[in-house]
């Protein structure tokens, strides 16, 4: 009886075990399934917000937002800061005031510090060297791998001079001229001086980088250049912007005339600055090279001598020399009206068979006219056919204009230091950055990410002391030093 009770009762207890272990089976794939369910959640969350944060920041403008390695901000903040740089044409500090003045207006902007006027400095200088130093087969890619090389010097900053060297698609393609998204900064040198032996080493370095000699070189006449593209045996397009300023100069600059007249504007400049009838004054002319805007001057001469009658007697006192020179003024015009046209179509076009045929048959109203003119019609002549002549077969369209690198001069003399003793700095790296913000070619955020990881500020100075001078303000600063 015993016996029977004991398995009667080892039974149930193997039964209560068995439910025991069912329902703490139970329980426990309860918890599972609660802890999948909350995690599901959570994440659900956090796509939730994620996706809210993706919309807000498209909402203002922002396309993707990573940390940089090494930095404490992000890709975002650093592209908006060289882009207000570069494309706005502020300084440093105008950049920061800007980022101010966004985080107080615009909610979806809200950075947890706004960046200092140095860092932003150092960002633009890291991107550009970065650029700077790009690999030959890409450049060569993006220049549609035969290439020209557009040159020129600058003026002095400083005790130094600036050799920049352009690199741009051999073949001109569309109808405007060109823009800073169509070139790359293959070389930036200072020197206190440049002469050919020099430039052509220049040369050297950039046929080493690119693999393959230029097709062709862009500059203005100065002997420098052209000595160093004849000892490398290149073929140099005289840019026609400073060509026919030439001819226009070696026609007129030592006629009575003329001389007289150009004093007479000088003298109206200089005297009536101050005085009432300022506001009527002919617009500056530059110092060097001033044959290259002469026909603003030009202009002006033609509009005020149509316009003289209806001047008060205190101005047209002041302006009646007008009425002595219209007979030249009246030739200039009409000088410059073919002159113009000319300049446009090439630079806009390049220089082929069919547009030099178009620009010579223009030329033809001056060559047709009598006197001084026909002079300057004819040193055009001569210059496009020339010019048509260096022509390859494999290339049946040239550049024929340097004038994108005179406005990138014009973008780092805005940009650099007012103060001359500074000379050429590091900030010179903008210039590869303005390439690649302009137009079809901006580069994205991810790309300032990639930049800036992999260049240091040891990369910068070890360019800078191994191509530009001591800083005469630093230099100043350690000898007066107390």
């Amino acid at each position: 009886m015993n016996t029977k009770c004991e398995e009667k009762l080892k039974n149930q207890l193997k039964k209560c075990r068995a439910a025991l272990h069912r329902e703490r089976q139970k329980n426990r794939d309860l918890r599972e399934s609660r802890s999948k369910y909350k995690l599901k959640t959570v994440q659900q969350a956090e796509q939730i917000k994620e996706a809210e944060a993706i919309k807000k920041k498209r909402s203002a403008g922002i396309a993707s937002e990573q940390y940089i390695d090494r930095h404490k901000y992000t890709d975002f903040i650093v592209a908006l800061c060289v882009d207000l740089y570069i494309n706005c044409r502020c300084g440093l500090r105008k950049t920061v005031q800007i980022l101010h003045i966004l985080q107080k207006h615009f909610a979806n902007f809200q950075p947890e510090e706004i960046p200092s006027y140095t860092s932003i400095a150092n960002w633009v200088q890291k991107s550009g060297y970065a650029l700077y130093a790009t690999d030959s087969r890409e450049l060569s890619q993006e220049l549609s791998d035969k290439y020209a090389l557009i040159v020129d010097e600058s003026m002095m900053v400083g005790s130094e001079k600036l050799l920049l060297t352009l690199g741009v698609a051999a073949e001109k393609t569309g109808e405007k001229a060109l823009t800073e998204s169509d070139v790359r900064v293959l070389d930036m040198s200072v020197k206190s001086s440049w002469n050919g032996d020099s430039i052509k080493e220049i040369f050297d370095g950039v046929e080493k980088k690119m693999g393959t000699p230029p097709a062709y070189v862009v500059s203005d006449n100065g002997s420098t250049i052209t000595k160093a593209v004849r000892k490398k045996g290149y073929v140099h397009v005289r840019d026609i912007g400073h060509s026919v300023s030439l001819f226009v100069q070696h026609t007129y600059e030592n006629a009575k005339d003329f001389r007289a007249f150009a004093k007479k504007v000088s003298a109206v400049k200089f005297r009536e600055t101050m005085r009432a009838t300022a506001y009527l004054l002919p617009p500056k002319q530059r110092t060097v090279a001033r044959f290259m805007n002469i026909s603003h001057t030009v202009s002006w001469a033609f509009k005020m001598s149509k316009s003289i009658a209806r001047l008060n007697a205190e101005e047209r006192k002041v302006f009646r020399f007008i009425n002595r020179h219209k007979p030249l003024i009246n030739e200039l015009k009409e000088v410059f009206i073919t002159v113009n046209s000319v300049l446009k179509h090439l630079k806009n076009k390049g220089i082929s068979k069919a547009n030099a045929h178009e620009a010579l048959s223009e030329i033809k109203s001056l060559t047709s006219s009598p006197g001084r003119a026909a002079d300057v019609g004819r040193l055009m002549e001569e210059y496009i056919t020339k010019e048509y002549a260096k022509l390859s077969e494999k290339h049946k369209n040239w550049h024929i204009s340097s004038d994108i690198i005179e406005s990138m001069f014009g973008s780092y003399k805005a940009k650099k230091s007012p103060n001359a003793m500074n000379g050429v700095t590091k900030q010179i790296f903008f210039l590869p950055i303005l390439t690649k913000m302009q137009g079809d070619t901006k580069i994205d955020n991810s790309c300032f990410k990639m930049y800036l990881e992999g260049v240091v500020l040891n990369d910068l100075n070890t360019w800078r002391d191994e191509h530009l001078s001591v800083n005469r303000v630093v230099k100043r600063k350690k000898l007066l030093q107390i």
